[in-house]
Parts: structure tokens; C-alpha cells; sequence
């Protein structure tokens, strides 16, 4: 999407939780908003670092998401976090999520939630973005 910048330029993100979007973009020589560029956790923390790679190439993700912990009545007793590498630089270092992040689909961060996978394709005055995504790993930790 050469024509494109900023958050017009392959917007996308992944949901952990379907809570938590890690931001996803074209984020190589592409100046946006903190908050919203590659490796950024939206409505958390911009990325340590810009570590995109150029228009076309695979950018790679290894996330350790660790979940809320609640109590039995649904009551918060510990924040979420998450430690994120963006083509094998630490990005992200657990990156505390202690309530909901913008664009939740859950009424509660309490139990379990989807990885969903955005494409901001179809939005209002959004261009037309081809995303691919391929070697999904998840694994479960203790």
C-alpha cells in the first residue's frame, strides 16, 4: 500500500483475550501515533522499539500472554500482562493489562477469550488491505 500512511497503511491487530489488540501495521518508515504503531499494545503501551521489516516481507510475533487472574465472584485479583518480540526484538516486556482494552468483545477480562485476527478492511473510508497470517502457534503455560 505504497499510497498509503499512518494507520491507512495495512492497520490490522491480533485480540488476545479478544480483549488486548496488539497492533499490527505497516510500520516500516511509516510514522504514526504511539499507541497505534506495530508492536504497540492499543490503549496500553507503545512499542520499546520500531522493529518492522520492509513492505513485503513476513513480520514475525512470539507473544507470552498471561491471562487476569479473578476471584470466584468475578472480581479482579491480578492483571494480565503480556511479553511481546516483533522480528526477534523484545517489543514489549510484561506490559501490565490490568482492565479492558479498547475494542473488547467480552462484558468481563475474567475466563477465557479468543485470539481474533483484524482486518480494517471494510470500515468506513478504510482502504481495501490484503492480510495474510500463517504458522499460528498456541501453546497453553501453566
Amino acid at each position: 500500500m505504497p499510497n498509503q500512511k499512518g494507520q491507512m497503511k495495512g492497520n490490522s491487530g491480533a485480540y488476545l483475550q479478544g480483549c488486548y489488540e496488539l497492533q499490527i501495521l505497516d510500520g516500516y518508515e511509516n510514522p504514526t501515533y504511539a499507541n497505534g504503531t506495530i508492536g504497540a499494545l492499543y490503549g496500553f503501551r507503545p512499542p520499546f522499539v520500531n522493529a518492522a521489516r520492509k513492505p513485503a516481507e513476513w513480520q514475525s510475533y512470539d507473544i507470552v500472554f498471561r491471562a487476569p487472574k479473578c476471584d470466584a465472584s468475578g472480581n479482579l485479583t491480578a492483571p494480565g500482562s503480556a511479553t511481546v518480540f516483533l522480528n526477534g526484538v523484545l517489543v514489549q516486556e510484561n506490559t501490565p493489562l490490568p482492565k479492558k482494552g479498547p475494542g473488547c468483545r467480552k462484558e468481563s477480562i475474567c475466563g477465557p477469550g479468543p485470539l481474533l485476527l483484524q482486518d480494517h478492511s471494510g470500515f468506513p473510508n478504510a482502504p481495501h488491505t490484503v492480510m495474510k497470517f500463517r504458522n499460528i502457534w498456541l501453546r497453553k503455560l501453566d
